[in-house]
């Protein structure tokens, strides 16, 4: 009988081990999707290392830069390059909005709340098309006055060598390198509505 017992025993063993490994064989089953985690395919399709865009406020700029004879994409890669489409944004400088209008230029564009989008992007392109007229044209010296003042441009005769504003004027570019599928151009041939500068 005891030789018996170590047989079962020994039976017993071997199957609770095959168990043992098919069990460790067999893969995980998917993690259940809890209800408060329904949107975690979309999650993998945002990007976390920037903030949530906010409204770009593209018609607004689209009417704005066409009432001045702005192309609506420098207008819009302006705006990007200034505030990153925050309406509320506020500069160290006290330069408020999509435009970040300086209050400087607030009081040129006799502006009671230049932090209101429609007037600030009004104001902007008021400023922006001025400067354009001013420059001949030229899209880099307004750029540069729209960022650095036009008395800065006036006393270095070119673009001021300020790192901020070499730099605006590289983002502006890129910005609307991105919306318009080519390279800022230079100059702006004409005053007009026309989509290119």
């Amino acid at each position: 009988m005891s030789a018996h017992r170590a047989d079962v025993a020994l039976w017993a063993t071997f199957s609770l081990a095959v168990c043992v490994v098919m069990l460790l064989q067999t893969p995980s089953p998917p993690p259940s999707r809890a209800p408060h985690d329904a949107l975690a395919g979309l999650r993998e399709l945002v990007d976390h290392r920037r903030p949530h865009a906010a409204p770009t406020f593209e018609q607004e700029v689209i009417e704005a830069a066409s009432r001045h004879g702005l192309d609506p994409l420098l207008v819009m890669a302006v705006v990007e390059a200034e505030s990153g489409h925050q309406a509320n944004l506020v500069s160290g400088r006290g330069a408020v909005g999509l435009m970040q209008i300086s209050p400087e230029i607030a009081a040129w564009a006799r502006l009671d709340n230049p932090a209101e989008p429609l007037a600030n992007l009004e104001a902007g392109c008021r400023f922006l098309a001025w400067l354009l007229d001013s420059y001949g044209g030229d899209v880099t010296l307004t750029l540069a006055a729209y960022n650095a003042g036009p008395g800065a441009v006036r006393r270095w005769g070119t673009v001021p060598p300020y790192r901020e504003t070499r730099s605006f004027i590289a983002r502006v570019a890129a910005a609307y390198e991105r919306l318009a599928g080519r390279p800022l151009p230079p100059s702006r041939p004409r005053r007009g509505g026309s989509a290119a500068l």
